[in-house]
């Protein structure tokens, strides 16, 4: 494999680079929700990070494309890329939702959901290191891959209560606010469902090339 890369792209390098576009766009989130008032100049910026990722993925895909030997099969090579993808695009659905549902605070479910993005992103960063020698870190990647779908469970336990307080009959909250957080907290919650796809198609991967 080492004799490929010399010769060849690293393909490995681009799954690397995808996920550090996803961790980029959930590190200015995590900036955005900082001090209780939601900055809608770092909301902004998530846009820019979204059409980087959009530009990463066609640069993939035409790379992958024109291939003659891939280190792996080509459509896991596609589906990786796209997983990560949508990473990068769910995180900036969450800015779109802020800001076409006015909402202007964070509240304790909403920084606890980005901060677990923020911990999957970095996860599948060192995941995405280890992969490149994924027959020698074997090990590694299974502990991180755990680790990543942890924390996924951990945000399912803060989901269904944050959904399960919205809908208390004793809740007081006006309606249309109930419903800007029902979708913020189910936009956030598919993020860390699609950072758990990512560790899971790594996952697959190796079985199908060990």
């Amino acid at each position: 494999m080492s004799n490929f890369f010399a010769k060849g792209p690293d393909y490995f390098s681009l799954f690397e680079k995808g996920i550090g576009i996803s961790c980029q766009a959930a590190k200015v989130l995590q900036n955005s929700f900082s001090d209780g008032a939601i900055d809608k100049n770092e909301i902004k910026l998530l846009k820019d990070i979204e059409h980087d990722g959009d530009k990463h993925v066609h640069y993939c895909s035409n790379l992958i494309a024109d291939a003659f030997i891939t280190p792996i099969d080509r459509s896991d090579m596609m589906d990786m890329v796209r997983a990560i993808e949508s990473i990068t695009d769910s995180i900036d659905d969450i800015g779109n939702q802020i800001y076409m549902m006015h909402i202007s605070g964070a509240n304790e479910t909403t920084v606890k959901l980005v901060d677990l993005i923020v911990k999957s992103c970095e996860g599948l960063c060192t995941l995405m290191s280890d992969f490149k020698q994924f027959k020698k870190n074997l090990k590694s990647i299974k502990q991180m891959s755990v680790y990543v779908n942890h924390l996924e469970e951990e945000g399912d336990a803060i989901f269904s209560e944050a959904m399960r307080e919205l809908f208390d009959p004793e809740n007081k909250m006006e309606m249309i606010d109930v419903i800007r957080l029902q979708n913020l907290y189910n936009t956030m919650e598919n993020s860390l469902d699609y950072c758990e796809d990512v560790a899971d198609i790594v996952e697959q991967i190796i079985i199908s090339n060990t």
